[in-house]
């Protein structure tokens, strides 16, 4: 029996909405104050929330608000209840993450329709979810397959792993650290194409395309890589559809990340590209995301990334910081208003 917990200061509508629910199967639990509705859904574990937005001490805002920040509770679909139609209200609650506005005067039918599709679409998703963690756990488990018993090598920061034209002979498994992939122009200028952490293969463009390299692999900081046989990896990706899958996401993934930036190297200003770079680095390598995102780079990398000149790129840094958008200490750069950056990289023509 599915389970809808009830959240109102309004014991008329508690009635109401309990009786409704209640003669179509569910088993509904009723509460008249936003604190005790927080602290009974951790007890009662309802699939569907319906709260109340006008009530005394917290409001239906404040719940919400405090279920998608906890972990077990964000995952609930959550419903706000309002007497009237109030498009500010919609908005607002739209952006604390509610799935749907109720709103008075309703119908049964529009209530239990509600309500059922919120619990299919909540399944439906934890099925995928499910689906998609036992692909991932056959991939993980394909992976130390693969690099059980097999050699690795570790390279200093800012060794070449291969360079630019050379032929394919291997398949690249970084155990820990990270490489950049570099095109190189014949005027001198380098450009960052790739970035790659710990967990990624790399080298496989080539190797699958039976081309030379189109770039040059160099670390970025201490790595430690897994070096797989071009034969070796060649029956792997006929054996094992788990590795073949994982590397096709990643080609995808690394496609339509180069699309973008090529698209914000063509046509954006100095601060979009800059603020772009910061938040691809942020996006690759960020750690713990419950802190603010710090790097150290080189400003000639971190402006190859960009595709800025350096000294561009300096003086981009030094505005950002009188912004306060980034603080710079001792050589690393951590992202401060990590919003206004993202909004200054959306704001490129696309």
């Amino acid at each position: 029996m599915h389970k809808v917990l009830l959240i109102s200061h309004d014991e008329k509508l508690l009635l109401t909405l309990q009786s409704i629910l209640k003669l179509a199967g569910y088993e509904v639990m009723p509460v008249q104050e936003g604190h005790a509705g927080i602290q009974q859904a951790l007890a009662f574990q309802p699939q569907v929330v319906i709260c109340h937005l006008r009530m005394p001490v917290i409001d239906g805002f404040g719940v919400l608000h405090a279920f998608r920040k906890d972990n077990f509770l964000s995952t609930i679909p959550f419903i706000i209840y309002h007497e009237q139609w109030d498009s500010a209200a919609f908005r607002k609650a739209m952006n604390l993450g509610a799935d749907d506005f109720l709103v008075s005067p309703f119908d049964n039918e529009e209530l239990l329709g509600l309500v059922s599709n919120r619990i299919q679409k909540q399944e439906q998703l934890r099925k995928a979810y499910s689906h998609q963690h036992k692909e991932n756990m056959s991939a993980e488990i394909a992976i130390k397959m693969l690099i059980k018993n097999r050699n690795s090598i570790r390279l200093a920061a800012y060794e070449t792993v291969y360079k630019q034209g050379g032929t394919p002979r291997d398949l690249y498994y970084i155990k820990s650290g990270k490489v950049k992939t570099v095109k190189s122009h014949p005027d001198g200028k380098e450009l960052v194409i790739g970035l790659y952490r710990g967990k990624d293969f790399f080298g496989y463009m080539a190797l699958l395309e039976e081309t030379p390299y189109l770039a040059t692999a160099i670390t970025m900081e201490e790595t430690e890589l897994i070096v797989i046989p071009k034969e070796d990896a060649e029956q792997l990706l006929d054996n094992s559809p788990e590795i073949a899958r994982r590397l096709l996401v990643m080609m995808a993934h690394n496609l339509t990340e180069k699309e973008e930036r090529l698209v914000s190297l063509a046509y954006n200003s100095l601060r979009n590209k800059v603020a772009t770079a910061l938040i691809h680095l942020r996006n690759k390598y960020q750690g713990d995301k419950s802190v603010p995102f710090k790097i150290s780079i080189p400003r000639d990398e971190l402006a190859s990334i960009a595709g800025t000149a350096t000294e561009s790129l300096i003086r981009t840094l030094h505005d950002f910081k009188e912004e306060e958008l980034i603080d710079i200490t001792k050589g690393k750069i951590q992202l401060v208003n990590e919003k206004t950056l993202e909004q200054i990289a959306h704001q490129a023509i696309r």
